[in-house]
Order: C-alpha cells, then sequence, then structure tokens
C-alpha cells in the first residue's frame, strides 16, 4: 500500500486505538458522518475543495490526537482536493473584475501523481521582475474586491 493509499486508513486506526468514533468528530466538527467515512477511505469525490478540505482534515486530526499540520500537510502532497496553489483563486478573482488574466502558478504544470509540493523540475525560475509584477497584480485584486 502506497503512503497516498494508506492516509485515510491511517487516520481511521489512530481513531479506533483512541476509541473516538465518527459520530463523536462529526457532533463536534459538524462534519457528516459520511464525509468522515469518505475520508478514511480516500474517497474525495463530494468533499470540498481547498480551504474548507484542509480546515475538516484539520479538526480531524484535533479530534483523533494527531498533528494537525502534519496531517493537512500530507494530504495536500497526495490530494488534489487540498490544493494551495494561487491560480484557481486568482483567475475567479480576475474574471470577476474583468480583468484579463496573464498570470500563470509556478506549480500548474506539476504532476498529480507524485508529491504534489515538489513543483516541477522543468519550470523555469521566477525572475525578480515577475515576482514584483505578481504581488502588484495580487494588491491590485484585493483593492478591485473591496470595492465590490
Amino acid at each position: 500500500m502506497s503512503a497516498r493509499e494508506a492516509f485515510g486508513p491511517n487516520l481511521r486506526r489512530l481513531r479506533i486505538q483512541r476509541g473516538i468514533s465518527l459520530e463523536q468528530i462529526a457532533s463536534e466538527t459538524k462534519v457528516s458522518v459520511d464525509l468522515l467515512n469518505a475520508l478514511e477511505r480516500n474517497d474525495f469525490a463530494r468533499w470540498p475543495g481547498g480551504i474548507f478540505a484542509r480546515s475538516h482534515i484539520r479538526e480531524y486530526a484535533r479530534m483523533i490526537g494527531a498533528d494537525p499540520d502534519a496531517v493537512v500537510n500530507e494530504f495536500c502532497r497526495w490530494f488534489e482536493k487540498g490544493d494551495r496553489r494561487a491560480f484557481r483563486v486568482v483567475s475567479e478573482q480576475a474574471q470577476i473584475v474583468g480583468h484579463d488574466l496573464e498570470w500563470r502558478d509556478d506549480g500548474m504544470h506539476a504532476g498529480l501523481d507524485g508529491d504534489r509540493r515538489a513543483g516541477s523540475t522543468s519550470a523555469p525560475a521566477a525572475s525578480p521582475v515577475s515576482e514584483v509584477w505578481r504581488i502588484k497584480l495580487l494588491l491590485r485584486l484585493r483593492r478591485a474586491i473591496g470595492k465590490a
């Protein structure tokens, strides 16, 4: 069993060892038992994405006595639902304010089969100019969203 395949079953094993039921976790975290069962099976088809998935994972880990940061990091490493890359969010915000987005996330082309945080070795290094441009773009987006 690969590390990815073992993610949910390892959490389940720890939960059972600590004598914590899914109903207890669902009651305190307000996450349905069905979603928690799916987590333990690595079935994230009905799970929310991004920050919501990470917050559910963090609370589950806290409830079973695991290190929340380590569990969230492992989740983000192996599953697309935990994606921390900014491209999707930035492109949706740019679309809302009617901005033609030219920026691309450096991690966009990284393969999802392995460790997603490793990045792509073929991606060129970002120049300091492009970093400044990205920061300015994000600041403009924040200002535009604040005015909306």
